[in-house]
């Protein structure tokens, strides 16, 4: 169950990305989206391994529209005098929806070979020094000399050798 309160640090991105998304997918009408992004959330859940009662109050206000009648339930068993699906509806802070960091393909002359992961704010250089950097990419450069460097920040890092 739920202990103490506040917000876990790992899970503040997905709850707020999750949050965001189920609010915009329920303005679209896009039930299912919406449902399978609070699956998604649940399972990071399930990888961190708690979570507080203030944010087992957030999602069980999200679910509501889902499975009214159970988090009416939820909600009073929290000692809540008013209604789950009269209660203010979560906000999302935009700047939490961000990841600070993302993979990235790393492809050596045009086949991806790995993934890294970088800051999500890297630019040009500093996304292909990481790359050369990374203890997987000397088995690609041995030996041979590396004729360009294409980077898309964000998307991927091509390095092609000869």
């Amino acid at each position: 169950m739920a202990k103490g309160s506040g917000v876990t640090p790992e899970l503040e991105t997905p709850f707020n990305k999750t949050i965001k998304k189920v609010s915009l997918d329920i303005e679209d009408m896009k039930f299912n989206t919406a449902i399978a992004a609070m699956m998604t959330l649940i399972n990071d859940i399930y990888s961190h391994g708690s979570l507080t009662v203030d944010e087992l109050k957030t999602f069980v206000r999200i679910l509501s529209p889902f499975a009214p009648h159970i988090c009416e339930e939820i909600w009073e068993e929290f000692g809540e005098k008013s209604l789950c699906s009269l209660a203010k509806w979560p906000e999302w802070d935009e700047a939490k929806t961000v990841d600070a960091t993302i993979e990235v393909p790393v492809q050596i002359s045009g086949k991806m070979r790995f993934t890294i992961s970088i800051p999500a704010d890297s630019d040009k250089d500093a996304s292909i020094a990481a790359a050369k950097a990374d203890e997987r990419m000397a088995q690609y450069l041995d030996g041979k000399t590396i004729v360009k460097e294409i980077c898309v920040p964000g998307k991927i890092i091509n390095i092609v050798v000869k």
